[in-house]
């Protein structure tokens, strides 16, 4: 079974994006955002190669774009990826990774 590992960013980042949501839209949607997130992150822990290269940001990392937002990881083994970062897709990538 694969697994994903969330970095102590990723989850600040699910938490602001939670929170956002809520805050824009409703709870309804927060929850199905955010399954909809962590579904994305599972289906990478079983797909790795799904995601893109995005050395141009930072070296060695993958990205998955899932609803606004890029889902940022790496591979650590055939079935296991870490989760950096989940950020919006139009922040200053850079900056933030």
């Amino acid at each position: 079974m694969a697994k994903y590992y969330l970095t102590n960013q990723a989850v600040d980042d699910l938490s602001e994006i939670w929170d956002h949501t809520i805050e824009t839209w409703s709870t309804r949607q927060a929850e199905k955002y955010y399954n909809l997130l962590l579904a994305s992150c599972d289906d990478l822990a079983n797909n790795p190669e799904l995601g893109r290269n995005y050395d141009i940001v930072t070296k060695g990392i993958l990205g998955f774009k899932s609803g606004e937002h890029i889902i940022f990881y790496s591979v650590l083994s055939k079935n296991e990826i870490e989760v950096a970062r989940i950020l919006h897709g139009i922040m200053d990538l850079k900056s933030k990774l």
